[in-house]
């Protein structure tokens, strides 16, 4: 009996890692291209995104001007929700793929049909985005004394050795949450809106399709990194063509990974 139960579940991890493709680490370059080549298609609704989220972005910036602490947490949450609020560009890309019409009323209708596992993983991303803003505010305040530091305190900053250590549990502890987020939405969303994959399945998908190809998702983490921090350093103009472009060639992406 016991042999049996081992076989069987042998044979169900591999089934399952049948399901996830090998591809080489230039593989995420050919995905931007295909998204560069979605974007050439339908460029009127691809630039609406654009200017939506880089909108949104301007907006959450100029909120929150008068507190970095607090526009640098919104604006490296905003990565952590980038793979939701890119659901209609993935939508977009189903479409084209399928010979169909991409349109806004196409891809909510898509939305509202995948509600129930987007909602609850939506969810999981805005707590996780949440409590990234807590904890930023408050290892800044635990700097300044402060829950409303001023520019020139965090300029000083850089000028003490405490200050560059303030800097690296932040950026530390930014970049071990954006890794984690990675791995479980790298193809979650696109799954989810693909196949009404239930979110549970789908984080865990995604973390057998990075864990898989450790070399290509590295690439595509720092393609997306780059990519983004040049939209935010043009005044969140460049986000405007970056922002679909990195949508399309997430569908792509998930297309190439997940079999």
């Amino acid at each position: 009996m016991s042999a049996s139960l081992t076989n069987s579940s042998l044979a169900s991890s591999s089934s399952e890692r049948r399901g996830i493709a090998h591809v080489s680490a230039a593989a995420p370059f050919e995905w931007l291209r295909h998204g560069v080549e979605d974007f050439r298609q339908i460029p009127l609704l691809s630039l609406l995104y654009g200017f939506l989220f880089a909108g949104f972005c301007a907006a959450v910036y100029l909120a929150s001007s008068n507190s970095p602490g607090f526009t640098t947490g919104f604006l490296t949450g905003l990565v952590v929700l980038g793979p939701f609020l890119a659901a209609g560009l993935y939508a977009a890309s189903r479409d084209l793929e399928r010979g169909e019409t991409p349109s806004i009323s196409g891809s909510l209708r898509l939305l509202i049909q995948r509600r129930t596992y987007l909602a609850l993983f939506s969810v999981l991303l805005a707590l996780v985005m949440t409590a990234w803003i807590r904890v930023s505010a408050l290892l800044f305040a635990l700097k300044f004394s402060t829950l409303s530091p001023s520019m020139e305190a965090y300029t000083n900053m850089l000028s003490s050795g405490e200050g560059w250590i303030a800097l690296s549990y932040f950026f530390g502890i930014g970049f071990l949450l954006v890794a984690a987020v990675f791995v479980i939405s790298a193809v979650s969303v696109p799954l989810i809106l693909d196949r009404d994959t239930d979110f549970i399945t789908a984080m865990q998908k995604s973390y057998r399709a990075v864990t898989s190809n450790p070399g290509a998702m590295i690439v595509w983490a720092a393609i997306i990194a780059a990519l983004t921090m040049i939209g935010i350093a043009t005044a969140f103009v460049g986000l405007v063509v970056i922002f679909p472009v990195l949508g399309y060639a997430t569908w792509h992406s998930y297309r190439a990974l997940v079999r």
